[in-house]
């Protein structure tokens, strides 16, 4: 990742806010929502993602950028652990 002097600060919060997004989506997978109101949230999740993801391309780059929010997503615990099994079925 080729950071510009100064911009560690930020790209480490906007990496925080990628991962915490992405924990949210993945929880909701096996929370009480359903149906619509579970699908929104989650599209929601992916969109403030990409907002991320483009903010950190002004800083790092494109493909910097893109390479950080895989990375993130693939080592979240979330994604390690996978979809929990939902409660009450």
């Amino acid at each position: 990742m080729s950071q510009h002097p100064g911009n560690s600060s930020e790209v480490a919060h906007l990496s925080e806010q990628i991962t915490r997004e992405h924990l949210a989506a993945s929880w909701a997978l096996s929370g009480l929502a359903i149906g619509m109101a579970q699908h929104w949230f989650i599209s929601r999740r992916m969109e403030r993602i990409g907002a991320c993801q483009e903010q950190l391309a002004t800083l790092v780059g494109e493909q910097a950028s893109l390479e950080m929010v895989m990375e993130i997503m693939e080592n979240s615990p979330a994604q390690k652990s996978g979809p929990q099994p939902r409660q009450g079925r």
